[in-house]
Order: C-alpha cells, then structure tokens, then sequence
C-alpha cells in the first residue's frame, strides 16, 4: 500500500511539472539578508542579543566579585552567609535571563521571517499574476531547487519590490 502511495505521489508530482509551462524561482535568503526590512529585523535582533548579553556581562562581573568577597578570611559567619545567599540569588538572575534571552530572541527571529515570508509571498503572487508563471520555487539554504537556469530568477526583481514596499 504505501509503495502505491509513493508511485502516486511520485506521477502526481511529474504530472504537476509536466502541465506547468511557466515557472520561475526566488532565493528567500537572499531577500531577507538583503532586504531594507530583513536588515532592520536583524539590527534589531543584534541590539537585544548585545542588551541581554551586558546584562549578562554584569550579572557574571556581580559573581565574581561576590566570589573574591567570600575568600576574605575577616569575614564574620553570618556575613558569608549573607554573601552566599547574594551569590545564590544572582546566580538565579542570571540563569533566569538566559532563558529569557533566549526565548525573547527566538520569538522575535520567528515573527520576523514570518512578517517577511507573508510579504513576500504576496509580492511572488502579484509577479506570477503579472509574469503568467504556474509556479514559483523558493531556493536557499534548504530548498527543493537542486538547479534552476538564471533566467528563471525572480530574486532581484521581488527584492526590489519589497524595498519598495509594492505588493
């Protein structure tokens, strides 16, 4: 049963190709990266990472001077104690802002590439309207595009779109 499924997919699939006549391909990396928006998105998202990672900075800087107090050998018993607990306690921040890094950090990273991926499938529909194109790849990093004639790119054509804030 499943080698008929796989058989069906497989005709589906050269079928599909065999009846499109105009297609054309668009590199979304290469949009994103360099796109006015894909740039903004990624100073942004270097601006908080360089925040968390002060903040981080400092937090680390706390420990280690919390550390040499500790070592002072004119330190009363409760004041270690008083020390530990301080230690303890910004350990935990600490900890607590790498989890909250790192989810602050990919939230963001996501609803940025899904903002950009909902425009720019948009700009795609509008081209492929325009061009008359059945279908329209992606390529990039992780893409089903294995080779695509130049001719075929629609790359630049919805990067400059896309700057210019046409849909």
């Amino acid at each position: 049963m499943k080698k008929l499924v796989s058989i069906l997919s497989v005709l589906l699939f050269i079928f599909t190709f065999a009846n499109a006549g105009n297609y054309a391909y668009v590199d979304i990396e290469k949009v994103m990266n360099q796109s006015v928006k894909g740039k903004k998105y990624k100073a942004d998202l270097d601006a908080k990472y360089k925040y968390y990672s002060e903040k981080a900075k400092s937090l680390q800087n706390k420990m280690q001077e919390l550390q040499k107090q500790l070592q002072n050998p004119s330190l009363t018993e409760k004041a270690k104690q008083d020390k530990m607990a301080e230690l303890r306690e910004t350990a935990r921040q600490l900890q607590a802002l790498e989890i909250e890094a790192n989810q602050t950090l990919a939230k963001m990273k996501a609803d940025s590439e899904k903002a950009m991926l909902r425009d720019i499938q948009q700009i795609a529909q509008k081209i492929a309207k325009e061009k008359n194109l059945d279908i329209i790849f992606y390529s990039g990093l992780l893409s089903g595009v294995l080779y695509a004639d130049k001719s075929l790119d629609i790359t630049d054509e919805i990067l400059k779109r896309y700057n210019e804030g046409k849909k």
